[in-house]
């Protein structure tokens, strides 16, 4: 139930939906941003080298594209609360089955393949519905807000939780993460189960109207925002892996392949993400959401090009993971905000996703041509390019309109 204009800080501690999807959420994102993690040093520690890394990551974002065929029948759900309980606890058998196979020696880049794909078919359900949940429960006035007090309230759980996946990243390496992850989604399925998220105004149609009808968003005077962020999207999407691909990368080169470093460089990437969350819940930036993207991006591509100066120094380089973290997150945060904002709840699963379609297209095709580069070319060399396509992803996004003018 929506919680209409009494919201406040007081009202949400107070209230049970509320408690249940930041507790739900909290264990959900901790645990997927571990799942990347685990599966990034996994695949470096099986082959020595990221370019496997970037074939792991660019499979599963090949998948993630593929949310847009099952929006439609998300979007149809009546209560998405069912989609947690029936994914959670198939990812958690398949976290557990990485972490043993891994244990016992029987873990193979086939089969690291093979577990990536089920798990990235059971996050494409999750995805679609999460996307929808803010605006369902609390109204499309107060997403910025309800992000915000939602990080402030569980910061400091996030950040024992993060804390805790670099130790156990660090003490247990993929492992560990893998029985991490298993962990935080059972706890989330337990969370799901009494948090109702129903959705107004459900109609019944075919998969096919329904797909239909979410493209149909995209045509027309109305649906040039969607196209050019659609562009936009495409264009920032090809270098999106490339911070987390280059933070092994960089461990692995410089810092003798250190699952310590490794935790410590990811884990201040994380933070930076909870605190610019918390920043944007407080500003509230709901009438700028296009400054906040494109000086995201442009932070982001700074930082990535000051990276090579920062790498002379341990506590440089974790700087510069945290700004790039924050900035990511503010870039993702800001864009699927504005979707949240923009469109009825009946249409977010499919408008959402659909603009996911562009990101992930090119992301995919990123995270396998900086595997692949990182054969030939210097880490310094691969920064460069990274850098310089935030930056030039920037200046695209000043030069269309629409993406500049981006609120709700």
């Amino acid at each position: 139930m929506a919680l209409g204009e009494t919201l406040g800080p007081w009202a949400l501690l107070h209230n049970r939906a509320f408690i249940l999807f930041q507790a739900r959420g909290t264990a959900n994102n901790v645990g997927y941003s571990v799942y990347v993690g685990t599966i990034l040093w996994l695949s470096y520690r099986l082959t020595g080298a990221i370019l496997w890394s970037g074939v792991v990551i660019g499979v599963q974002t090949i998948v993630f594209t593929l949310t847009f065929l099952i929006s439609p029948l998300v979007d149809r759900l009546y209560d998405k609360r069912w989609v947690f309980v029936a994914c959670y606890p198939m990812q958690a058998a398949l976290a557990l089955v990485l972490g043993l196979t891994y244990a016992i020696g029987a873990l193979t880049i086939p089969l690291l393949l093979a577990i990536v794909v089920f798990l990235a078919v059971l996050y494409d359900f999750t995805e679609a519905a999460d996307e929808t949940t803010t605006r369902l429960l609390f109204g499309r006035d107060h997403l910025f807000i309800v992000s915000g007090i939602a990080g402030a309230i569980g910061g400091g759980a996030s950040i024992t939780l993060y804390f805790t996946a670099g130790a156990t990243l660090a003490l247990f390496g993929a492992i560990g993460g893998a029985f991490l992850l298993a962990g935080l989604l059972a706890a989330g399925t337990g969370l799901a189960v009494p948090l109702p998220i129903p959705t107004p105004r459900t109609t019944s149609q075919t998969w096919w109207n329904g797909l239909r009808e979410g493209w149909a968003l995209f045509r027309g005077t109305e649906g040039k925002p969607l196209r050019q962020l659609g562009v936009q999207q495409f264009v920032v999407g090809f270098f999106l892996a490339s911070p987390t691909l280059l933070l092994t990368l960089y461990v692995g080169q410089f810092f003798q392949g250190s699952q310590a470093t490794y935790a410590a460089f990811y884990v201040a990437y994380l933070i930076g993400g909870i605190v610019i969350g918390l920043v944007l819940g407080h500003a509230n930036p709901r009438g700028s959401i296009g400054a906040v993207t494109i000086g995201s991006m442009f932070v982001i591509g700074l930082a990535l090009l000051g990276s090579e100066i920062a790498i002379a120094s341990v506590s440089a380089i974790t700087v510069v993971w945290f700004v790039v973290g924050a900035a990511s997150t503010a870039r993702n945060q800001s864009t699927w905000t504005y979707l949240q904002g923009r469109f009825e709840p009946q249409m977010l699963a499919r408008v959402s996703m659909n603009i996911y379609l562009f990101t992930g297209v090119s992301s995919a095709m990123g995270a396998f041509a900086i595997g692949v580069l990182s054969a030939a070319w210097s880490p310094q060399d691969i920064t460069l390019l990274v850098g310089i396509g935030f930056t030039g992803s920037a200046g695209l996004g000043v030069v269309l309109q629409e993406t500049r003018r981006l609120a709700f």
